[in-house]
């Protein structure tokens, strides 16, 4: 029998008083705000404390360094009630001035740090598979209600082996929140589109407190169309409603580092698989850099990696094996190494993960493409191997250096948008995703690292320019200095309207903050129509 769910937009009048919730530090003492929210709580929740153990936890985990901050307070909620409280606290305790809240932590704009009050939601990580669900007034023949503190390795945990999946992130410790606001471009987003258009509901905690149910549809529809690639500027998502694909039995992966001698081919068949695949199931990247496993063997060179990707097609009897589809990827080639993995589509996120280890300061930044060449990936390869010598000339060990390109369907198998006017990041056209993802010790480097960034995007631009339409930047994905116009497109008045509606004092003011007129007043904004201001 299968399991019915209503959810109807609510508002958060009133709510039963807990009993106090964990405390660690005194910072709770003499501030009226926080001792109105330790009456609030449930007791399951936790507030911690400047120094206090859980406020250490919350600073050191965010997945770049210089990101992560000490916050003067951090309040974990375990329910959507804790997360409306700890809002409405925000507003009466002098540490709310500086609001951020985190979900998996890899944030690239300090927008889920602050010095401040925070909200972690680390501890509301659950996974529902939801049959027949009646979401306000919207239907889902069945959903994957994710919250919004959860981990794609810990949604992949609760879903495999069901015969149902959610379009997730590839590494595995990615949070849900912030790659299902910043567009979410997923291992199998070829086949079933990316996760911010498969989304059907969201339920949001507004800075008022206010708890509602945002449809496509329903009273909400602004708010659900902004959090379509708007990021989290409007409020809090304490739970996902994705709908659900078909879980691939199987993901077959085959990693292969190529020999020098054979660079030039390699790309030349890179070029040819992203012209003439037809699998949605098949994906591939072509990656160059530093890895951290080359520290412990002492090679400080720059490698070229082959990553081929097939999945199981659960409705495709007849889809080409994994040999027969890479097989023309291979031809000709000579490899230093080559390696095979065969696991479950709900672990195929650990098997990338090592390529993005933590503890380092970091970048994660891209825009993308429709076509490429080999004279393109060639100039991408000889990019990355100056800003590796220019590191190593700098006494630096990077840990990482990583370029790579990721194939993506084109079309994404007919589930993109109808317009760029469709959601809040414009990508009715689809484009294969770039990605530098340097890791490096000193800040001295980061000058060095901004400018090599600032080549690679100047070097997709203008191939991207050679090839087709200007394509938004990815929102997951946005560089130092890039503009709100080339990542929000004309998307930008709309968005900051929304911005106002639902934030109208700007209260969430980190990272990319759209210039309503209060954050402009409080020279807080940084993201203005058109070209202004950039």
């Amino acid at each position: 029998m299968s399991q019915a769910l209503t959810i109807l937009a609510i508002t958060c009048s009133f709510f039963t008083a807990y009993t106090s919730a964990f405390v660690q530090g005194n910072c709770v003492e003499g501030d009226a705000g926080l001792q109105w929210l330790d009456s609030k709580l449930s007791p399951k929740a936790a507030i911690s404390c400047k120094g206090s153990p859980l406020q250490l936890y919350n600073a050191g985990r965010y997945w770049g360094e210089q990101y992560g901050r000490n916050a003067s307070v951090v309040v974990f909620p375990v329910t959507k009630e804790d997360v409306s409280f700890a809002l409405q606290a925000s507003s009466r305790t002098p540490l709310g001035c500086d609001l951020a809240f985190v979900s998996g932590a890899h944030s690239q704009t300090n927008a889920s740090s602050s010095t401040g009050f925070v909200i972690d939601l680390s501890w509301m990580n659950s996974t529902q598979i939801i049959h027949d669900a009646k979401l306000d007034d919207t239907k889902v023949g069945t959903a994957i209600a994710y919250q919004g503190g959860a981990t794609w390795s810990q949604i992949g945990a609760a879903t495999n082996g069901s015969g149902y999946t959610a379009v997730g992130a590839r590494v595995g410790n990615v949070g849900a929140g912030g790659f299902s606001t910043g567009g979410g471009i997923g291992y199998l987003a070829g086949a079933y589109g990316y996760a911010t258009d498969r989304l059907r509901a969201m339920e949001v905690v507004l800075v008022s407190g206010q708890i509602v149910l945002a449809t496509k549809t329903n009273a909400f529809s602004d708010l659900f169309w902004a959090l379509q690639g708007g990021g989290g500027q409007f409020g809090v998502v304490t739970t996902f409603y994705q709908e659900a694909a078909l879980e691939p039995s199987t993901s077959q992966f085959g990693i292969w580092v190529v020999n020098d001698t054979s660079l030039t081919q390699a790309q030349s068949n890179t070029a040819d698989f992203f012209a003439t695949n037809a699998d949605p199931f098949a994906v591939m990247y072509y990656a160059t850099g530093f890895l951290p496993a080359q520290l412990q063997t002492g090679d400080v060179g720059v490698q070229t990696i082959l990553v081929g990707i097939r999945f199981d097609n659960p409705a495709n009897p007849s889809q080409a094996s994994f040999d027969a589809t890479f097989a023309p990827l291979l031809a000709n080639l000579s490899f230093k190494s080559n390696t095979s993995y065969t696991v479950p589509y709900g672990y195929a996120t650990e098997v990338i993960d090592p390529f993005f280890p933590y503890g380092f300061r970091r970048g994660f930044w891209g825009p993308q493409t429709e076509k490429i060449s080999a004279g393109y990936l060639a100039n991408a390869t000889s990019q990355l191997s100056s800003y590796v010598g220019s590191l190593l000339a700098n006494g630096e060990v990077p840990v990482s250096a990583l370029w790579a390109i990721q194939y993506m369907s084109p079309g994404l198998n007919g589930n993109l948008p109808p317009s760029d006017a469709s959601t809040a990041w414009p990508h009715s056209v689809s484009g294969h995703q770039t990605l530098f993802s340097p890791a490096w010790n000193n800040a001295t480097d980061d000058a060095v690292t901004f400018a090599s960034n600032d080549k690679f995007n100047q070097l997709t631009w203008d191939h991207q320019a050679t090839v087709g339409k200007v394509l938004a930047d990815y929102p997951n994905y946005i560089s130092p200095k890039v503009s709100g116009e080339r990542v929000w497109g004309d998307n930008v008045d709309r968005l900051i309207r929304v911005k106002a509606k639902y934030d109208p004092f700007c209260r969430i003011h980190q990272g990319r903050v759209f210039a309503t007129a209060a954050c402009k007043a409080n020279r807080w904004a940084n993201v203005f129509p058109g070209r202004e201001g950039h």
